[in-house]
């Protein structure tokens, strides 16, 4: 059986819009008041997203069995259920609020750039959740990603996977704000590794009025992503820089950060050092960039380490 690892986070239906410019040209050619603007869009189409879908997606492309814990709405049933289904993923702990119509919604518009404006629906919280002690798979379970959900159920999911003695991985994303100092230290004591984008890391510090210092303290291992510049992993005090996979055709920015989650865990999983995670990572971030869409693409683990030695072992 293959390693399993428990995804939460959102089930969401990606709404993407394509404005052909840069949105610092616009600023520049335009006065924007009031953060009020216009763009005529080139493009628009939607989209399976939300990121427990989304790495559970990547790891099974790896040969992980990836699990969603995860809420949506009544339009799961429509086609998302059935997609994930042929993709090979569990959805029996997706659960549908039939009293909600619309699962979590991402609407974006991202330019030329790979710059993105986002609004963020989150969905329903549906009370037929479960704990993940409840699920009845739990006992195969060896990592859990905690994803962007609200604080106080993103704790209760964690002190539940604390209780288990099940690792985890923390994934504020995009809900990093709503976490109070109080959320963050708590999160932080319950967590084994840490994954934020460098904008999520300086809301961390401010919110939970940390040091860099401090911050690296709690958690065993830190990653903070930098886009195109590559990404940092900080354990035992030592900095590993990994850079970005080059010259790499952007198609869709949606969901990369997801794909190198999902060839981070599978790093931790079969016992990698902490560069060869984030390359197999980085590897995994530039495939989901040049698909159209964030659970279209396709690979393999035989292909994401051949990749990985070209690129990184010259």
């Amino acid at each position: 059986m293959p390693d399993t690892v428990l995804v939460t986070g959102s089930t969401a239906i990606d709404h993407t819009g394509f404005y052909g410019g840069s949105f610092e040209e616009y600023e520049g050619q335009y006065q924007i008041s009031a953060f009020n603007a216009s763009f005529q869009l080139a493009g628009m189409r939607s989209s399976f997203g939300g990121c427990a879908p989304n790495i559970a997606y990547g790891l099974n492309l790896l040969g992980i069995n990836g699990v969603p814990l995860s809420s949506a709405g009544r339009n799961f049933r429509d086609h998302y259920e059935a997609h994930l289904q042929s993709s090979g993923i569990e959805t029996e702990y997706i659960f549908v609020d039939e009293e909600v119509p619309y699962c979590a919604s991402c609407l974006m518009i991202n330019d030329t750039l790979g710059n993105q404006v986002i609004g963020f629906y989150p969905g329903p919280e549906n009370p037929k959740r479960l704990l993940p002690r409840e699920l009845a798979i739990i006992e195969d379970v060896m990592l859990a990603n905690l994803g962007p959900e609200e604080p106080q159920l993103t704790l209760k999911q964690a002190r539940d996977l604390a209780a288990l003695q099940i690792p985890m991985v923390a994934d504020p994303g995009q809900v990093t704000a709503s976490f109070s100092r109080d959320d963050i230290h708590q999160l932080l004591a319950l967590v084994d590794y840490l994954i934020v984008n460098e904008h999520e890391h300086e809301v961390l510090l401010t919110n939970g009025e940390l040091s860099e210092s401090e911050l690296r303290s709690r958690v065993s291992e830190l990653v903070i992503t930098h886009s195109e510049q590559g990404v940092d992993v900080i354990r035992d005090g030592e900095v590993t820089h990994v850079d970005a996979v080059p010259d790499v055709q952007t198609v869709e920015v949606t969901g990369c950060g997801d794909a190198f989650r999902a060839g981070y865990i599978y790093g931790i999983l079969k016992g990698l050092s902490v560069r060869e995670r984030a390359e197999i990572g980085c590897v995994m971030a530039a495939i989901n960039l040049a698909c159209e869409e964030t659970q279209k693409y396709q690979t393999s683990t035989d292909d994401v380490l051949h990749l990985r030695d070209a690129i990184y072992r010259v």
